[in-house]
This record gives structure tokens, C-alpha cells and sequence, in this order.
């Protein structure tokens, strides 16, 4: 996959971003790896954020505050993680914390996030840019990680056992008592609806599927939920949807299977 392959917005962002972070802290980053949807084909402008695996050749704590500027001024916002090849042979098992930015925020030293091994699996098949003078060359990358298919698996049972089913309890709670006509956010119902989906189909398939490609593993898993799978994908994309408690609810009971699937 190359820059044309890219969404336009996408490499366009990332090219002025990538020259702007070689001036403010000239030779820290050697590549830069996109990952993510814009790398699926799955990103949607207004909804997806550019995720990026920072390759550094020094630790880069003095280069912080002005990285923290750019990420924040990102638009759309320009997310990811800095670790040094080191850290990136070492593994996530490893490596606990490192720089990184979620929604346009830096944090310095952040645990979790993408410091899992879906984010390993995904410099494999990411798409990588060097910064060349006034320019940035585009390319697939080479990367290979020996541990990373039973790391992946791994890692998402245990997301779902520990991570997704706190989030079902506590959205379990937070409806329990309204009415099922009652509107709830469509942000809320697309998260909890399409994020346990996506460990499932790594766990059975062994890969990491975009979002949309997840709703139609789980549509044929389960026809039940197809509908609402399909809506969520819709409003995902642009085609904006009303979703009440009723939906909210329906994307619980899907939840609830997923965690069942790493239980068993």
C-alpha cells in the first residue's frame, strides 16, 4: 500500500504533520507507521482519528512539549505511540508504558492503549513514511513479529474478560431503568456494539479486522443482531441514525456473547 492507497485527507495530514514534527525535533522519528482504518480502508472523516506507531532513534522526553503542541493541533487528530525499535523487538508484554496520544492528547508515560499486540500485528501490515527532505516517501512495511499471532489471540480474550465485561455492567446499570424509547448517543451504542465484535473475529480468525468488516463477521455469527450491526456501520460512515435504549440494550446482549465466547 503506498500514499495513493491512503485516504487523500489522511496523507495529506500526515505529510504536513510528519515535515512539522522533523523541524521541531529534527532526527527523533526515523519512520512512522500507519496503522489502523486508514490503513483498512475503514476511515471516515469527522469519526476516525490517524493512528501512528512513532519509530525513534532517542528517547524522546525533551521533545514532549512541542510534540504535545502538534498532536493537539492535529486535525483530525493524529494519535499513536513512540517506542524505539528496541521497544518495538522487546514486545507489549514488555514494554509498560510509553509516550502516547489519545483524541490529540500526549501522555508521557501511558500504560495500555496501544501497547497491546493488536498494535504489533498491525505494524506488520501497516503502511510506512520516511520524511525525505521536502517530502515523505510512502511504503508497505517489512516488519515481522514471531509471538504476535498467539499474542493477538491472547490479548483480546483477556480484553473482553476483563475490560469489555466491566463496560457491560456498568451500561447495564446506567439503562436499567429508562424506557426503551429513550434516545441514547450513537457514539455510545457504535463503541459497545462494534469494539467486542472485532476481539471475537481476531480470536476465531486470527487477524485484526476493520471495524465494518467485524459487523459482517458478526452478522453471520449472529443474524440476530444484524440490523443493528448494519445501522451502526451506516452512522459510522457518514448516514447519521437514532438509536434509543432498546438499541442500547440489543448491543449489551451482543456484548454479553462475545464475552461468552472468551469464557469458552
Amino acid at each position: 500500500m503506498t500514499e495513493q492507497q491512503l485516504p487523500p485527507a489522511v496523507a495529506d495530514a500526515l505529510t504536513a504533520f510528519l515535515l512539522e514534527q522533523r523541524r521541531i525535533a529534527p532526527g527523533l522519528v526515523s519512520r512512522a507507521v500507519v496503522t489502523g482504518s486508514a490503513v483498512a480502508g475503514d476511515w471516515h472523516p469527522g469519526v476516525s482519528d490517524i493512528d501512528v506507531v512513532f519509530i525513534v532513534t532517542r528517547d524522546p522526553v525533551d521533545d514532549l512539549p512541542a510534540l504535545a503542541e502538534l498532536h493537539a493541533a492535529s486535525q483530525p487528530h493524529i494519535d499513536g505511540v513512540y517506542l524505539t525499535e528496541s521497544e518495538i523487538a522487546r514486545g507489549p508484554d514488555v514494554v509498560q508504558t510509553a509516550p502516547q496520544v489519545v483524541e490529540g492528547v500526549l501522555v508521557s508515560a501511558l500504560a495500555g492503549a496501544q501497547l497491546s499486540w493488536i498494535t504489533w500485528r498491525e505494524l506488520e501490515s501497516g503502511v510506512q513514511g520516511i520524511v525525505d527532505g521536502g517530502d515523505v516517501i510512502w511504503s508497505p512495511v517489512a516488519d515481522r513479529h514471531p509471538r504476535t499471532a498467539q499474542g493477538i489471540v491472547s490479548f483480546s480474550r483477556d480484553n473482553l474478560l476483563d475490560y469489555w465485561q466491566r463496560i457491560g455492567d456498568g451500561l447495564e446499570a446506567e439503562i436499567a431503568d429508562r424506557p426503551d424509547d429513550g434516545p441514547v448517543r450513537s457514539e455510545t451504542v457504535r463503541w459497545v456494539a462494534l469494539g467486542p465484535i472485532r476481539l471475537v473475529a481476531t480470536i476465531e480468525t486470527g487477524d485484526v479486522l476493520s471495524k465494518t468488516a467485524a459487523a459482517a463477521f458478526a452478522a453471520e455469527r449472529w443474524p440476530e443482531h444484524a440490523e443493528l450491526l448494519e445501522r451502526t456501520v451506516r452512522d459510522r460512515a457518514g448516514e447519521r441514525q437514532e438509536f434509543t435504549v432498546r438499541d442500547a440494550r440489543q448491543a449489551l446482549a451482543l456484548l454479553r456473547s462475545c464475552v461468552a465466547v472468551a469464557e469458552g
